[in-house]
């Protein structure tokens, strides 16, 4: 096996080579804006966090997985999480450890109730069982800049959400010639069924059926969930548990490297 990048069933990846259990990394809202493979330069940004955490120890192969381009209007995040959940099981790549960043964390939950069969362990990264308050005001401006379309200001605004600093300000400068050239993203409809299906998404009577261990990380200063909605998504859980990221919110996967990934790394050691 070696590092790759490629499509499982319609859902493009990027592969980090390994041995063992795989780990399958579930990426957030913004997806269908720049899935993992729609550039050379972010697939090698998305494979440098798979590389993170197989020098950080995880042994395993690294799959950091996209949806499908041209999700059905009425998806939630149930259906995504069963399409893929198949997709697992037809690759081979089952029992899989779990790794769901913001609202892959949504479909991580989902899958991991209906199909234990296919979860070894499964970690909620900087996602709670549902939206708190103050993130459903983001995910609806975000929604109605998209139907204006002013993707501009999604791409910015997305760009302040996950980093910060000198990055923060690199990512930004950036938008704007990719704002040029993608006035209209190629996947604008699947932006607006991500954010329906994650304004809608409440978890909070399906973590009891979670029987795989999982863990929560989230950060005090998330700008979409509160440390309280994490703790209570832990606690909900038949074998949770919390680890809280003082100081830090969604720019903590990138910003912030070392305090995600060992945790993480930790809990999915074998």
């Amino acid at each position: 096996m070696s590092d790759a990048l490629g499509d499982l069933d319609g859902h493009p990846f990027v592969r980090v080579d390994g041995e063992g259990t795989p780990l399958v990394v579930v990426v957030g809202l913004n997806d269908p804006l720049l899935r993992v493979t729609d550039a050379l330069w972010f697939a090698a940004s998305v494979a440098a966090l798979g590389r993170r955490l197989r020098r950080r120890g995880y042994p395993g192969p690294v799959y950091l997985l996209s949806r499908p381009v041209g999700l059905p209007r009425d998806a939630t995040t149930r259906t995504l999480a069963a399409d893929l959940g198949e997709v697992l099981d037809a690759n081979d790549l089952a029992p899989a450890n779990l790794l769901g960043l913001s609202m892959g964390g949504f479909l991580v939950q989902h899958l991991a109730a209906d199909r234990p069969d296919l979860v070894e362990r499964a970690v909620c990264g900087l996602a709670a069982d549902r939206l708190s308050p103050h993130g459903r005001r983001t995910v609806e401006r975000w929604r109605a800049w998209g139907a204006a379309g002013e993707w501009g200001r999604i791409y910015r605004a997305g760009s302040d959400v996950v980093a910060v600093g000198a990055l923060r300000r690199l990512l930004r400068a950036g938008t704007y010639p990719y704002e040029r050239l993608a006035s209209v993203p190629p996947a604008a409809v699947d932006f607006d069924v991500s954010a329906r299906a994650s304004l809608a998404h409440d978890a909070g009577d399906r973590l009891a059926s979670v029987d795989a261990p999982t863990l929560v990380v989230g950060g005090t200063r998330d700008p979409f969930f509160s440390e309280r909605a994490f703790r209570r998504t832990a606690d909900g859980l038949h074998d949770g548990r919390f680890v809280r990221l003082d100081g830090l919110g969604h720019e903590a996967v990138i910003c912030a490297g070392e305090r995600f990934d060992r945790p993480v790394v930790d809990f999915l050691a074998p």
